[in-house]
């Protein structure tokens, strides 16, 4: 039935749930920003390598799996900074920060050192976490399919109250339910004329951060950082990867242009 279809999907799609979980890993560990985007961050880079792209967000199945994936994998690459250096990466890694502090656990090196049967204790405990999260989906997968036969008209005002109130409780202001409005009519007015919304959406999350740290790395370090091997390398596979994504959606256009003038040619003769 569809649950076994789904699991051969993942299996058939084992590649992209390898990069995207390497993704969200990676992500994950930069604290306080890798939570934000890794999601974006997967399906875009997903959406500018896969083969016949063009069918995401049309029911392809693998923009569900390239960002679950890295979604998933993020929590593992937020340990390192939250057992390392008392950093937490994200929400479920600031609570586990708390609890290992009420214990009594100092976090720091000595969790590879000395306290390391507790940071193995910890990665054991959220793989069988994961395990078995997944038998409880797959017990669930029914009934919340069934919530798909819902007529959007319902469902709507419900999520819209959601979404007003969730705005509204993070800072008490109401000039977050006007940006929430504006930036929901910008939302539609880009899926209507096929703009990409989520460039603008990772932007605005990593715009602050980004300005931020660069202060600091231009203030402590100058120009000398730009030399270092690592950062080099992020950048040489940053322009790789923007160039590869460029170079296949001119292609895709081109091929669309080819494939409307030859469906225009075959109605004339026709």
């Amino acid at each position: 039935g569809g649950l076994l279809r789904g699991v051969r999907d993942v299996f058939h799609s084992k590649f992209l749930v390898l990069r995207s979980s390497i993704i969200g890993t990676g992500v994950g560990m930069i604290p306080g920003i890798g939570a934000s985007v890794v999601d974006w961050l997967a399906y875009s880079l997903a959406k500018r390598t896969c083969r016949n792209s063009e069918s995401f967000g049309k029911g392809d199945i693998r923009g569900v799996i390239a960002p679950e994936s890295a979604n998933n994998a993020k929590e593992g690459g937020a340990l390192v900074p939250t057992l390392l250096f008392g950093i937490p990466g994200t929400a479920t890694s600031a609570m586990l920060l708390g609890g290992l502090l009420l214990l009594g656990i100092q976090v720091g090196p000595t969790m590879v050192s000395t306290d390391l049967p507790v940071t193995l204790s910890i990665g054991w405990t959220l793989a069988v976490a994961n395990v078995f999260g997944t038998m409880a989906c797959l017990m669930l997968v029914l009934p919340m399919a069934r919530l798909t036969a819902v007529p959007a008209n319902r469902i709507m005002p419900f999520l819209i109250v959601v979404i007003i109130i969730a705005a509204y409780q993070s800072t008490l202001a109401w000039g977050d339910i006007i940006v929430l409005l504006g930036l929901g009519g910008l939302g539609w007015v880009m899926k209507r004329a096929g703009w990409p919304r989520a460039p603008l959406l990772i932007g605005a999350v990593l715009a602050v951060n980004v300005e931020r740290y660069l202060h600091i790395s231009v203030s402590r370090y100058g120009t000398d950082w730009l030399t270092d091997p690592v950062v080099i390398g992020i950048g040489i596979v940053s322009v790789l990867i923007v160039l590869g994504g460029t170079r296949k959606t001119i292609e895709t256009d081109e091929q669309k242009v080819e494939s409307g003038a030859a469906q225009g040619e075959r109605r004339e003769e026709s």
